[in-house]
């Protein structure tokens, strides 16, 4: 009676197994582990938004990041250094360029897993722009992360808002990335 009991249990679990790998729902599994951070460097074109934009053309974004993810979770915590370079518009005789930096910490939800997983992010940090000084601010945007071989290539597009004194600084970066 026990080996036909012992049968049953074996049966029954041979069986659960793919049912439970069928769960859909968020990332069950993200590249890292809480213990292993993720790297990542990121570059692309910024595009200056309100009153920036008025006397500055479109420049470049250069980007570091430090990612922690939760295994069996869809959220990481990413903490991130942002350099943007803002040049002044040909004809406009009065004002410099603008350099923003920032130093944040940001939320990362990643999206129902896919060949290509989508994620959203939001969160806060300290810029420092050129003639408006230093600052906290905002970010939140929405990219795309596509797995290979040891690492992954990310695609974001993130609005930055600095709180200024007068007037906001508003730059909207478009980056493409690797993370490692």
């Amino acid at each position: 009676m026990q080996i036909k009991t012992l049968s049953l249990l074996l049966a029954l679990s041979a069986a659960a197994a793919p049912a439970a790998a069928q769960v859909s729902g968020p990332a069950s599994v993200p590249m890292g582990n809480m213990y292993t951070p993720i790297f990542g460097v990121t570059a692309g074109i910024a595009i200056p938004v309100g009153a920036l934009a008025d006397d500055h053309a479109a420049g470049y974004a250069l980007g570091g990041l430090v990612e922690y993810g939760v295994v069996g979770q869809p959220y990481a915590l990413r903490g991130e250094l942002l350099y943007q370079r803002f040049a002044l518009k040909s004809g406009r005789g009065v004002g410099s360029n603008v350099n923003l930096a920032s130093l944040g910490a940001t939320f990362v939800y990643k999206m129902q897993p896919s060949p290509m997983n989508t994620f959203l992010t939001g969160g806060i940090a300290i810029y420092h722009a050129t003639d408006a000084g230093t600052r906290p601010g905002l970010n939140g945007g929405a990219g795309i992360e596509i797995p290979l071989t040891g690492f992954s290539a990310t695609g974001e597009a993130r609005l930055h808002l600095m709180f200024a004194d007068g007037r906001p600084v508003i730059a909207l970066p478009l980056t493409v990335g690797v993370r490692f």
